[in-house]
């Protein structure tokens, strides 16, 4: 028959048992890697999209003294000044003009979400033009932990563009950071964008592929220097203003980034002449005649992927007039 086991003998035995148990097992967290976090959860940066989106839409329709903080409070950097500008030139636009720029407030998809850990917060939404069902990229961005959500840009697609599938958003997309990795330096792609829609000297650029906002940038050009040059002449000038936001793609391989180019044009007159503006030019400058020279300055906020190697492509842009001066 055993012997009874002495208290010594049995904390002798669960020690060793502990020790057999720790051997087998090991660390369970070694040589697995932690998955990221994303800054906001998915199922909130949904209803965070839809909301702030709504809050947008009101505000750039609100041509009141009280939407001015209305787009403060929805608005951040370039695309805040191009919706003061919108609101403030929207009586002077057509029913059709105003139905044609709708946003529609419903149905947003979520595209990529930012990590914890990196700062701004940012959310790449994708939605639609109310009337045509368009696609448009919509990046909202938080400058402070705490901060709310503020729309940094609002961007039609260009036509057959497309965006390359980011990370899940359980696990959030990756930084931009300084662009390491990538094919170029997003402030270099956005610097061959201006020197190659420059008027009258573009530059050539492999930095870039054609696109559709390039080719109406130029075309645009050459037709309002035919316009003028019988009494004048015409140049147009892009100034690159910085990265306003964006996202690593899936696993790294590239980034969506949105950019700021200020676009100028000029015009002089070389003899008496008189132009007629257009009415969002009057609605800001309150300026009717243009007898001797003018300058319209328009931010233009595009989005581009750029990706490990090859060209970057432009897929989204915006235009809107918000200064000029004339006499």
């Amino acid at each position: 028959m055993p012997r009874p086991a002495s208290p010594r003998r049995a904390l002798l035995a669960a020690l060793a048992s502990l020790a057999v148990l720790s051997a087998c097992t090991g660390n369970a967290d070694e040589g697995v890697a932690s998955q990221p976090t994303p800054a906001v959860a998915a199922t909130a940066a949904t209803s965070t999209a839809e909301a702030r989106l709504v809050a947008a839409v009101a505000a750039l329709e609100d041509t009141s003294p009280a939407g001015v903080a209305a787009r403060e409070a929805a608005f951040t950097g370039p695309a805040l000044e191009s919706a003061h500008a919108w609101a403030k030139t929207l009586p002077a636009k057509t029913a059709q003009q105003q139905a044609d720029a709708e946003l529609s407030t419903t149905g947003a998809k979520v595209l990529g979400i930012s990590r914890i850990g990196d700062e701004p917060r940012q959310i790449l939404v994708q939605t639609t033009l109310e009337k045509t069902k368009a696609a448009v990229l919509a990046l909202l961005v938080a400058e402070a932990p705490a901060a709310e959500f503020k729309v940094a840009a609002i961007t039609p697609m260009l036509a057959e563009a497309r965006v390359d599938e980011l990370d899940p958003t359980s696990i959030g997309s990756g930084a931009i950071g300084d662009g390491a990795g990538l094919a170029a330096a997003p402030a270099d792609v956005l610097q061959a964008f201006a020197d190659s829609v420059a008027f009258p000297d573009p530059k050539q650029t492999t930095l870039l592929v054609e696109d559709p906002l390039t080719a109406q940038l130029r075309q645009s050009a050459r037709a309002q220097d035919k316009a003028v040059s019988a009494s004048g002449s015409f140049t147009q000038s892009h100034e690159p203003k910085g990265v306003i936001g964006g996202l690593r793609l899936k696993s790294g391989d590239g980034a969506i980034v949105f950019g700021t180019v200020v676009r100028t044009d000029s015009i002089a007159l070389r003899r008496a002449s008189q132009l007629t503006p257009s009415k969002d030019f009057t609605r800001l400058t309150g300026i009717k005649r243009i007898t001797s020279e003018a300058s319209l300055t328009s931010n233009q906020i595009i989005a581009l992927v750029i990706p490990t190697s090859g060209a970057a492509r432009i897929v989204a842009a915006a235009d809107q007039l918000v200064a000029g001066t004339g006499r």
